[in-house]
């Protein structure tokens, strides 16, 4: 017989008496917060014995889940803040509910010395009493011992709360009606919540509605002198597809050697004696394998970007392997060229990344590669794979390197979590073996072009190991900056300094900063190294200092944040001076760390100058707040003429130059002003930006303008049907003239180059709806626009082809001569 409950319906189980909300439980503690958190017997006295056993009777305390005031008092995982007990509650004055020993026996001596409060009305008195008491209980109770600390959870001080940095209150998000993004610490954008002048720009403040409007109507023109016509891969794709996209054997060979001498000696992705025996069997017809194919399209694809006549045919190429990617059964079964592709194709979206302001493009074949690399258990010690060659083991090793470095960079670079479990990888280091010498079907191989000597090799592979290890450093300081738990920024600060220490201890002496360097690429590595770990530093110390108002007594974080930025602009600057292809991959690879050095310095600045305002004698010229300003100007010009003669690569760049120039413009104006007020200066500064924004906007439309008349950019997209030949590029002979150098830091001439750009992630303030008017009317029908179809991703306006664009222009002239009529 089953029991039911027929018989009943759902009033029998409500109560009729129901007097609204019903009020949050709060039990009375019994158990102190240490013994609770050990769970172990507590005595219920105050101090327990338990707390007295362990010399810890300050750090006794009942907590509940709510103070005096109504307010939650979160817990930490890692640090239990000690929450008012039931005993403060009523020393102030509010007896508890019930009668309780433990409570009684605890206020019975502070209650004698306080007043008695027995209404209700004197809320407030209580409230500052209950202060009072507090602040003497801190005062008179003796701080436990370190050992004891370690130990055991504790409330922190006045001073550990200064190194508990909640990373969650640190993050700058942007949201608008359509979307939400987050900037975390490291993004180099992150800084501008900082600036009164840039976030006012960014934030749509009145001031700068002029300026908005413009820089919509110029960002939609160079948006379609970059923009890319759609693919023509339609359907499953084979190799002889592909195949039909490689242009002769010698320009494949030249553009991969190109590749082999810069990016190559960065990323160890692909083996260049591997790639030119593959070459030759795609060219006798041998291989037709479209994943191999795909490895020689991206590393042509990735040559290209340094000669500005090719990048945009390179990019057409990368397109079309990533729609292989998605359309073709092939490139989802792991192997090693499958990972080999994914990773080449990830480099160069991230070069691509810095003008198209589409870094999260990348966020997909992430995804795909952190799969691809999980079900080959890239992460696990080659070792344990059975009848394994040193050739894949060594292989093995170096994907898994380049995949650790490229995922962290990704997530520094877009300001997200990095969220890759190292504890589970056993993955060993790379050696410095010769890959060339370990495959037997290469060892003893006649290639067609020269490769670099066994010194050189050797140390590009020294390089890949400590970026490696750099990167395992840096990953889980991370993790800890971007976690829920609140960081002790002090100890993590000398932890981080004592492992930078033993990485320059243990570098080559072909990396270490203190040797003479001739070989351009190996100074672009040892500043890649050299710059990562100072722009990572700022950034943890940037952390405290985020979001809070510093006094002056924080003005030793500020002055260390000032030496890691201008180191991080120093080695940036030079590495630019060199020019030609170093000078381009510079860009490509160090931007977002000069751009956040940039910002930084400029906050790190305003904040000193602050301190300026509450003297009573004016600053004087040898004062070091006076001379960082000086020297943070000279480099901003340099950066500010670098970006000019950039903008018009993408939205992104010209987006950059309106921030660098706009900072120029307010940084060389703080110590301008005579005024005391700090509101008055405000307003100064203010006017001193919406000028500089103006007027560089109108000057990039009217570069733009002259650059068009001699430039077709439907000229760049003749894949298939042009002969490549690199050496004989004029951007790629004549690319270190045109860069500025410090001999020449007035000259604002085109630069000849295709270097990356720092992304501005799509903020609201650039993606704007916008009416043109009849000047941009006319400057626009005035624009060659690719011949082949163009969809532009903008709010403003489409363009579809050429038909399309002949007949928008014909109704926006027909439109403008209407109105004026």
């Amino acid at each position: 017989m089953s029991l039911t409950f027929n018989h009943l319906s759902a009033d029998s189980f409500e109560s009729h008496l129901k007097a609204g909300r019903k009020r949050p439980r709060v039990r009375e503690p019994v158990s102190c917060w240490q013994c609770r958190t050990r769970k172990i017997r507590c005595n219920r006295e105050a101090p327990c014995k338990p707390c007295q056993d362990r010399g810890v009777s300050s750090e006794c305390a009942y907590t509940t889940s709510k103070d005096k005031d109504g307010q939650s008092q979160p817990v930490s995982r890692a640090h239990s803040v000690s929450r008012p007990s039931k005993a403060r509650a009523a020393i102030a004055g509010s007896p508890p509910k019930r009668s309780n020993t433990i409570t009684a026996a605890a206020s019975a001596p502070a209650a004698a010395a306080l007043p008695e409060v027995r209404t209700q009305t004197q809320t407030q008195t209580q409230t500052q009493t209950q202060t009072q008491i507090r602040t003497q209980t801190q005062t008179q109770t003796p701080s436990p011992s370190p050992s004891s600390r370690e130990l055991t959870p504790e409330t922190p001080s006045a001073g550990e709360r200064r190194d508990l940095i909640p990373a969650p209150g640190r993050n700058v998000f942007q949201g608008s009606s359509v979307k939400t993004r987050m900037m975390g610490l490291s993004h180099w954008m992150a800084p501008y919540n900082e600036m009164i002048v840039v976030k006012a720009m960014l934030d749509r403040a009145p001031e700068f509605q002029a300026s908005r409007r413009s820089f919509a109507e110029l960002k939609v023109l160079v948006r379609a002198c970059n923009a890319l016509p759609p693919s023509e891969l339609s359907g499953p794709t084979k190799g002889s597809s592909l195949r039909g996209l490689l242009p002769d054997r010698e320009t494949c060979q030249q553009w991969t050697l190109q590749y082999c001498r810069t990016y190559g000696r960065i990323y160890s992705i692909v083996d260049p004696a591997a790639l030119d025996l593959e070459m030759d069997q795609i060219c006798a017809g041998s291989l037709d394998n479209p994943v191999n194919i795909a490895v020689h399209l991206l590393v042509i694809a990735i040559a290209m970007q340094n000669v500005e006549s090719e990048r945009l045919n390179g990019r057409r190429l990368a397109r079309y392997v990533e729609d292989c990617i998605h359309m073709s059964p092939r490139f989802q079964k792991p192997s090693i060229a499958v990972v080999q592709v994914l990773l080449l194709l990830t480099v160069l979206k991230s070069i691509s990344a810095s003008d198209t302001d589409k870094i999260y493009d990348l966020m997909a074949i992430q995804g795909l590669t952190i799969q691809i690399v999980s079900n080959m258990g890239l992460h696990r010690d080659p070792a344990l794979f059975p009848d394994m060659s040193p050739y894949h083991a060594e292989v093995r090793k170096r994907l898994w390197a380049c995949f650790l470095r490229c995922n962290l960079a990704y997530c520094i670079r877009s300001g997200s979590q990095f969220n890759l479990p190292l504890s589970e990888s056993d993955c060993p280091l790379p050696t410095t073996a010769n890959l060339r010498y370990l495959d037997p079907a290469t060892a003893n191989g006649a290639f067609d072009f020269d490769f670099e000597s066994d010194d050189k090799a050797e140390g590009d592979v020294a390089f890949t190991i400590a970026a490696t290890k750099l990167a395992k450093i840096i990953a889980p300081v991370y993790q800890v900056l971007y976690s829920t738990v609140p960081p002790e920024l002090g100890k993590m600060q000398n932890d981080l300094r004592a492992a930078f220490r033993t990485l320059l201890s243990e570098l080559p002496p072909s990396l270490s900063p203190k040797s003479k360097i001739e070989d351009p690429i190996r100074m672009l590595q040892q500043s890649v190294l050299m710059v990562l770990m100072d722009s990572f530093s700022s950034v943890v110390t940037m952390s405290s200092t985020m979001g809070t108002t510093v006094g002056i007594s924080e003005r030793s974080q500020l002055l260390e944040i000032w030496d890691y930025t201008s180191s991080v602009l120093h080695k940036f600057q030079n590495l630019c001076q060199l020019g030609g292809e170093v000078g381009n991959m510079a860009v490509h690879l160090l931007w977002t760390h000069a751009g956040r050095a940039a910002l930084s310095a400029c906050s790190v600045v305003r904040r000193l100058r602050t301190f300026d305002l509450n003297r009573i004698m004016p600053p004087h010229p040898q004062q070091s707040v006076y001379i960082f300003q000086r020297l943070l100007v000279d480099s901003l010009i340099f950066l500010s003429q670098l970006w000019q003669s950039r903008f018009h690569l993408g939205p992104l760049t010209a987006k950059i130059n309106l921030i660098l120039a706009v900072c120029l413009k307010v940084t060389a104006s703080l110590y301008s002003t005579d005024y005391d007020d700090a509101e008055r200066i405000r307003h100064e500064l203010l006017a001193e930006g919406v000028e500089a924004a103006e007027k560089e906007i109108a000057d990039m439309k009217l570069k733009l303008q002259q650059r068009q008349q001699t430039v077709r950019p439907a000229d760049m997209f003749q894949v298939g049907q042009q002969q490549y030949s690199p050496f004989s590029s004029p951007g790629l002979s004549n690319m270190g003239s045109s860069w500025p150098t410090k001999y020449d830091m007035v000259g604002h001439s085109e630069v000849s180059s295709d270097a990356e750009t720092p992304p501005f992630q799509n903020h609201d303030f650039f993606a704007m709806d916008f009416q043109p008017d009849a000047a941009f009317t006319s400057m626009i029908s005035n624009f060659n626009f690719p011949t082949e179809g163009a969809v532009l991703q903008d709010s403003a306006m489409t363009f579809v082809g050429d038909p399309a664009v002949v007949s928008l222009m014909n109704e926006m002239n027909q439109s403008v001569h209407t109105k004026a009529e």
